[in-house]
């Protein structure tokens, strides 16, 4: 995968209702943890962390702040309530606010789109979290035919969400120092103090995303 291809998979990268989204079903007998904060890390195929980010929810709103890669910090915000996506450029005191996308939403968390079977893994703890392991197939483009491959997700009823998404590649979306509590609203605020730019575009950084991984 190219840099730049990585980086906007990762650039959508955050939690909560995403399970709607993929139709992974979640038992809802335990009592659920609606506001946390938590790191999320992604794990590229050699092992090494590509990414780190800060994570906030409150309910339906969700914010991911970057860590690494130091040089292409940038924060989004999720809001269902308002159906919107705020990206947010620190470095530029830049923001751009558009309509909340599903698969980026989903993409935010690592998680695959559109699979066509879901079958039981067994279990297994994510972070002190009891989970069930779930594969998830889903049909791919490869050498002009269609290939099945799969994917493992840890979701937990506690929280609703997937604490672990690992894909057909290798590549391992996590989250950690889970710590359950209500986040600063402000958060899920635009930032009244920068810039609102007209496209998207304007607020990535010119080279989003170093990685000399590949």
């Amino acid at each position: 995968m190219m840099k730049k291809e990585m980086h906007l998979r990762g650039v959508a990268v955050a939690l909560t209702a995403m399970l709607m989204v993929v139709g992974i079903a979640v038992p809802g007998s335990a009592q659920k943890i609606t506001d946390y904060t938590a790191d999320q890390v992604v794990i590229g195929v050699k092992g090494k962390v590509e990414q780190e980010s800060k994570l906030s929810v409150a309910g339906d709103r969700i914010r991911i702040d970057k860590v690494v890669p130091a040089d292409a910090k940038m924060s989004f915000i999720y809001r269902k309530d308002l159906k919107q996506a705020v990206t947010i450029n620190p470095g530029k005191k830049t923001y751009f606010e558009g309509p909340l996308d599903e698969k980026a939403f989903s993409a935010a968390l690592g998680l695959p789109a559109d699979s066509t079977a879901e079958r039981a893994a067994g279990e297994e703890a994510v972070s002190g979290f009891a989970c069930a392991k779930k594969e998830l197939d889903m049909e791919i483009d490869f050498k002009k035919a269609k290939k099945t491959v799969t994917n493992t997700v840890w979701v937990s009823d506690k929280l609703g969400i997937p604490l672990r998404v690992k894909t057909y590649e290798g590549r391992v979306t996590e989250l950690r120092n889970i710590k359950e509590g209500k986040p600063d609203p402000a958060l899920f605020e635009s930032p009244k103090d920068f810039k609102k730019l007209a496209t998207l575009k304007d607020v990535l950084p010119s080279d989003p995303f170093l990685d000399d991984d590949d």
